[in-house]
């Protein structure tokens, strides 16, 4: 077990305490002291010496002494204690000043900013180095744990409390929890190697996929009733009554097409379509010939603008992979210009290389032997890392040049290929000229079949006939429409009728519809009750886990008790971590003579765990009438109205008398 005591803390100018000395020896002591009068200010200035905090863990809190709510100027702020570890006498030392510089051609100095000092047993040292060795001695967070009684309940985060105390006991496997309750043997059949929490999340997610589908389906159920139609419907008699409706409609319709096909207009239509035929074969006769050549000059065409594309379509993704090589071969060479400049300079770096002739902890000259070996062990290293990075630079400049290489063969076959597009290019953009011009020529000696007389009369002939027969259709469509609008009537009479067998000839298939779903509803719900005992078993595990755990953490302490999880309303268990004394939780209700032998419980727990002691600095110890023993230095600090300035009394002799 590692001791850390303190024989005396000074202070000087900080936090507005000029100059006091707490002398102690390792002692349990309690400063006695009137609000303001620096009690808290010991405790800050102990781990401000320490770790640049005070006691609120805050680091930019100010240490500067006021006076009339100014910073005094040009004065220093020390600390100084004189510390046993394992009872090897310790001095530490911090300086915080002002920097004042006079710049030139000024008489005045003005401030420039701040500086602090570290020393440890009067020897000067860096930040660096002070903070090294202090870490040698105790972490910083581990020291704060054993320093204050409220660090850990206050300060600490509750998932970082929860870590802490799971560190002392280590984690409960889940074979330890299968034993501690036979109804979870079950669930480790279940389990089959998934974590806990991967099966939890699976079953979660299946029993929302159930309970959508659940909500669903009475739904579906209730839509389905909806459309069956009340009654059973005499299909055969419907059929019957839709067949005659067929039979009078097409009658009807016999009716329309007679009155349609008179003998006046079938005439007209005879002479009509003749008049057609000769006018098709006059055209046809005309334009026979040139016509034929401009369509397979347009088929020409149009096959060689196709084989034109594919020619240029060949050649520009040819182009696009030549840009990229190219672009890629530029990248390439900048980068190996860039690995040159370096092989260079590293290559002209020159060995330099200052040696501390002085031991750092004596000021004793090094023997001259050391100060050589210091210095062809510093050359060594030297060569080796220069020769190690030349190595590299190279090696990435092979791979360069290999890189290089591959993307100019990659262009050069490109290239090769362009080049051999150019001419069929050419060659089928010149044949294509050739047939437009050879399409031009056909295309205007087409005959203009408008201008030719007979078309003209033959036209002219259709256009009269075309007028007769409308004129005689006009006389047949009042006729024809009494006839249409009972058709029409007739049709709707039938489609209603379509419209009812439809319905009940689907009713046997919507019941069955509906028994499936109720089907599929009991089985959805056996399965949900399944799941339901599944996440039962888990939350029964997580329970048995959480029981183990606490029963194991709260062994540990002799008066503080922890509950690492609470149940929710809806049943399930959240993780927390909250201290507690005879079942009062620290953050409820708990008074402050409980939180402190609380945090001195927890502390005596942690020292063990870490094996240090360190000092602890009690405050507000005016509320507790008894502390509870420890092992490691107690230094209380109580508040006494009557002392206007800190009083140090030792306990054992205050206890004694």
């Amino acid at each position: 077990m590692k001791e850390i005591k303190i024989n005396r803390l000074k202070l000087t100018n900080f936090k507005g305490i000029k100059d006091f000395e707490l002398v102690v020896n390792g002692e349990d002591v309690r400063v006695y002291g009137d609000n303001a009068t620096g009690k808290t200010t010991l405790f800050d200035a102990f781990l401000w010496l320490l770790f640049d905090k005070d006691s609120q863990n805050k680091k930019d809190f100010g240490i500067k002494t006021l006076q009339n709510g100014k910073e005094k100027n040009m004065i220093d702020h020390e600390v100084e204690c004189g510390l046993t570890v394992d009872n090897v006498s310790l001095t530490l030392k911090k300086v915080y000043r002002e920097k004042w510089t006079q710049k030139r051609g000024s008489i005045t100095k003005e401030f420039s900013g701040h500086e602090t000092d570290y020393f440890m047993d009067g020897t000067p040292l860096k930040k660096g180095e002070f903070n090294k060795r202090i870490e040698t001695i105790v972490e910083e967070e581990i020291f704060k744990l054993l320093t204050s009684p409220s660090y850990f309940n206050e300060q600490v985060k509750w998932q970082d409390r929860r870590k802490i105390l799971l560190s002392i006991v280590g984690e409960v496997s889940n074979t330890e929890i299968f034993k501690s309750n036979n109804e979870l043997k079950g669930l480790e059949l279940i389990l089959k190697g998934k974590s806990m929490e991967d099966f939890r999340m699976t079953v979660n997610a299946r029993r929302k996929a159930i309970n959508d589908e659940l909500d669903r389906i009475p739904i579906r159920i209730n839509e389905i009733e909806k459309s069956i139609p009340e009654g059973d419907g005499n299909v055969p008699e419907l059929r019957k009554e839709v067949a005659q409706l067929d039979n009078e409609i097409e009658d009807l319709q016999g009716q329309v097409s007679a009155i349609k096909n008179g003998n006046a207009v079938l005439t007209k239509q005879g002479d009509l379509q003749k008049i057609e035929i000769e006018i098709q074969n006059l055209k046809r006769k005309l334009e026979s010939g040139s016509k034929d050549e401009v369509y397979r000059l347009r088929a020409k065409l149009q096959e060689e603008q196709s084989n034109l594309q594919t020619f240029q379509s060949s050649k520009r993704s040819a182009e696009g992979q030549l840009q990229f090589n190219q672009d890629n071969v530029q990248r390439v060479e900048t980068r190996l210009m860039d690995l040159r400049n370096q092989w260079h300079n590293v290559n002209g770096e020159q060995f330099t290389h200052e040696v501390e002739c002085e031991c750092p902890a004596c000021g004793q000259e090094l023997p001259e032997e050391k100060v050589h070996a210091a210095k062809e062990k510093a050359m060594a290293q030297f060569n080796a890392r220069k020769s190690d990075e030349l190595r590299k630079i190279t090696q990435e400049g092979e791979r360069g040049k290999t890189e290089k290489k591959k993307y100019q063969n990659e262009i050069e076959r490109l290239q090769k290929e362009i080049d051999a597009l150019i001419e069929p290019i050419a060659g089928k953009e010149k044949a294509i000229n050739k047939i437009k011009e050879e399409l031009h020529t056909a295309e205007n000696s087409i005959q203009d079949v408008e201008g030719n007389q007979e078309y003209s009369n033959l036209q002219m002939e259709a256009a009269h006939l075309r007028s007769d027969i409308a004129e005689l259709n006009n006389k047949a469509e009042e006729a024809i429409g009494s006839v249409q609008e009972e058709i029409a009537e007739k049709k709707i009479r039938r489609d209603n009728i379509h419209t009812k067998i439809a319905r009940y000839a689907n009713v046997k298939g919507l019941k069955e519809r509906i028994q499936v779903l109720k089907e599929e509803e009991e089985q959805l719900a056996a399965e949900f009750e399944k799941l339901e005992h599944n996440l039962y078993l888990t939350d029964e595990f997580i329970r048995a886990k959480v029981r183990i755990m606490e029963e194991r953490i709260n062994a540990k302490f002799q008066f503080a008790r922890f509950k690492l999880f609470k149940t929710n309303i809806n049943g399930g268990l959240e993780e927390m971590c909250e201290a507690l004394y005879d079942g009062v939780p620290y953050t409820a209700g708990l008074n402050n003579a409980a939180r402190i032998n609380v945090g001195l419980d927890i502390i005596n727990t942690l020292s063990e765990f870490h094996g240090i002691q360190a000092p602890i600095f009690v405050d507000n110890a005016e509320a507790v009438t008894k502390l509870i023993d420890t092992e490691a230095q107690l230094i209380s600090l109580v508040v006494s109205e009557t002392d206007k300035k800190l009083r140090v009394e030792n306990i054992k002799l205050e206890e004694a008398i």
